[in-house]
């Protein structure tokens, strides 16, 4: 299940259709400016490639918005640069919530080391499109935090370039989950105490709906697993039905997670006991093919841009660019500390 809220993520994206993303030693630069300039967010660490943007950023609003944005940016980057017009962004994705303590240098450490791993080059050091080369410099540029992490690796502000250096000559012995994560419930790089804090502060996401919003998702979520298994609402919400109730309200509860939606307020709103649902959620993935859970994840995900479609009419939502039409600006190499000219 996902998580949802401000907080630390890492994105690993690919292209549509399995096409590249990057077509030039120039557009890897405007699109490591791009990650750099995506508003209410703060870029940590990105390794590019010709098919995968991987990056950790510290976001204020829900990594759903700032994944929205991530993708009109990139359409806009390839029109301007090609007169082209085409999605360039997978709309599926990888994304953790990573709890920053535990494991953020562990995986900035392993992102830095991968273009070795895959050997593109014989030291991370030498590839040009990774943040490794900054973590490096006594003065990195202004828009990439390097401190956040160096500072957990070093736990001091001195001589933190040298220590990383140091520590990135060594061999690597954590090796991270860097698609499914770390924890059994959850899409995330976390302990389970950092969990429950996350959801604390952010239980607002429930809370902050109306109860007429609360009542809509939970019919829309019941409509959509009555439709894929023939049945009406009122059938699917039949307690009598035990076998049939037992196997397919899980499945509800799994949709509203995925809403950002806390187990308190799913609990209050189906009248179930809130220590059942984690058990419930559990048992989603043993009970139900890979193939319906990625079908139903795929038309449960209105917050996702490419997937947004309006009820009235089919067509999609617009939805407005977090980056300024106009001229794009230099290489990162020529001036560390300049900001992004809006593309």
């Amino acid at each position: 299940m996902m998580l949802h809220g401000a907080g630390v993520y890492y994105f690993a994206l690919s292209g549509a259709r399995s096409q590249g993303i990057f077509q030039s030693v120039f557009e890897y630069d405007y699109g490591i400016r791009l990650l750099a300039e995506l508003r209410g967010c703060r870029l940590l660490a990105y390794v590019l490639d010709e098919n995968t943007i991987r990056c950790v950023l510290r976001c204020d609003r829900d990594w759903t918005e700032v994944l929205e944005d991530i993708q009109v940016a990139f359409n806009q980057l390839h029109e301007r640069c090609w007169q082209q017009t085409k999605p360039v962004l997978s709309e599926q994705g990888i994304v953790l919530l990573v709890d920053e303590q535990a494991y953020l240098t562990d995986l900035i450490m392993q992102m830095h080391r991968l273009p070795q791993t895959q050997r593109l080059v014989a030291d991370p050091s030498m590839y040009p499109w990774s943040s490794d080369h900054h973590y490096r410099k006594l003065n990195p540029p202004k828009w990439l935090d390097t401190q956040s992490m160096l500072n957990l690796l070093c736990q001091t502000r001195h001589n933190t370039a040298t220590r990383y250096q140091a520590v990135m000559e060594q061999p690597h012995v954590v090796e991270l989950d860097l698609e499914h994560g770390c924890h059994p419930l959850y899409q995330a790089l976390a302990r389970d105490h950092f969990i429950n804090q996350h959801q604390a502060r952010n239980a607002v996401t429930g809370v902050s709906r109306t109860p007429e919003e609360l009542q809509r998702l939970l019919n829309d979520a019941c409509d959509l697993i009555a439709g894929r298994f023939s049945l009406t609402r009122d059938e699917l919400l039949d307690r009598t039905l035990r076998r049939q109730y037992a196997r397919l309200m899980p499945l509800v509860v799994w949709l509203l997670s995925e809403r950002g939606l806390t187990h308190e307020t799913i609990a209050n709103l189906i009248k179930e006991d809130e220590e059942v649902l984690p058990l419930w959620t559990r048992s989603v993935p043993a009970d139900h093919p890979d193939t319906l859970l990625a079908k139903l994840k795929a038309l449960w995900s209105p917050d996702l841009a490419s997937l947004q479609l309006a009820s009235s009419n089919g067509k999609a939502k617009p939805v407005k660019s977090a980056v300024k039409p106009a001229a794009i600006k230099a290489s990162t190499d020529n001036d560390d500390s300049a900001p992004l000219a809006n593309v």
